[in-house]
């Protein structure tokens, strides 16, 4: 039983890593309706740029060198969307999607050239004191993990559904040109947005690096896990993209600790992923059936 409930802690620990990610690439999808693949390459980028540059180039103080971080996240999402998805967006989705692999290749080459190719020991942002209970204990890391993905799903949330900005951003989505008709923001709703997405990436990395050892696409793999739960919401929930990450990350740690087989959780969690795509897929399809019954 302790070495069950150890997997599952593990498991929800790194789910909340796969929340953070899930989080931005639906942010970023509700604005672009495209799945930003250079959103892990983004946040390796920053958390490089705060282990390297803020607190041993700089020797910042480690709060705020996170806060520039984020900045640093920030705005490499607008970067990105300025300079690489938003001059393709209207010649559709697949341009857009093969943009954002340009630019995970891109960012990963340059986190090779500026720092080169060895792993760092980035130490934590939080205190390493454990709480034990059940056999097993939390970190104050993982706390802190947990808190910012309740904080920032119930903000996004509340943005995105219970706000006009929200609303406009639906619109803009839909339809870019009828929305600046009616007089909305288009560009400076667009650059919020991706900012959002691109801080949430940082603030994945900086989260990752006291769960795991960060290298160059280590945040790329986590983005594929991610998927999973953002395919159940429909790319939409953020609710639900939350959940399916906790899901996905026990499923993946209890696979891990009980079949020793060399890249089975990874099995799983594609079977999953597939799964997941084929799910939504029918429902969908039920859906248009039921319209066309009316």
């Amino acid at each position: 039983m302790t070495r069950f409930l150890g997997y599952v802690v593990a498991g929800l620990a790194n789910g909340t890593i796969y929340a953070l990610v899930a989080l931005g690439v639906v942010v970023i999808y509700r604005i672009s309706r495209v799945v930003n693949l250079a959103h892990g390459a983004m946040g390796v980028f920053a958390t490089f740029c705060f282990y390297y540059v803020f607190i041993g180039d700089w020797g910042l103080p480690v709060a705020l060198a996170f806060v520039l971080t984020l900045v640093v996240g920030a705005g490499l999402g607008v970067g990105v969307e300025r300079a690489f998805v938003g001059p393709v967006r209207s010649r559709g989705t697949l341009h857009t999607l093969v943009m954002t692999v340009g630019v995970l290749l891109l960012l990963t080459e340059a986190t090779v050239q500026f720092w080169g190719p060895n792993t760092p020991p980035i130490p934590s942002i939080f205190p390493d004191n454990a709480i034990k209970f059940g056999g097993t204990g939390v970190t104050a890391h993982q706390l802190a993990t947990a808190a910012s993905v309740v904080l920032l799903t119930a903000g996004l949330f509340y943005l995105l559904n219970r706000t006009r900005y929200g609303t406009a951003i639906e619109a803009i989505a839909e339809d870019p040109g009828a929305a600046r008709i009616v007089g909305l923001p288009v560009r400076n709703i667009v650059t919020v947005t991706w900012a959002i997405g691109g801080a949430s990436a940082a603030l994945a990395g900086m989260l990752y690096i006291h769960l795991n050892t960060l290298d160059q696409i280590s945040l790329t793999f986590v983005l594929i896990y991610s998927l999973v739960a953002a395919v159940l919401g429909g790319f939409n929930s953020l609710p639900i993209a939350v959940l399916g990450s906790l899901g996905v990350g026990v499923t993946f740690s209890l696979a891990q600790g009980y079949v020793k087989t060399p890249g089975f959780a990874e099995f799983v969690v594609f079977l999953a992923l597939l799964a997941a795509l084929l799910v939504q897929q029918r429902t969908q399809q039920t859906s248009l059936e039921t319209v066309a019954e009316f």
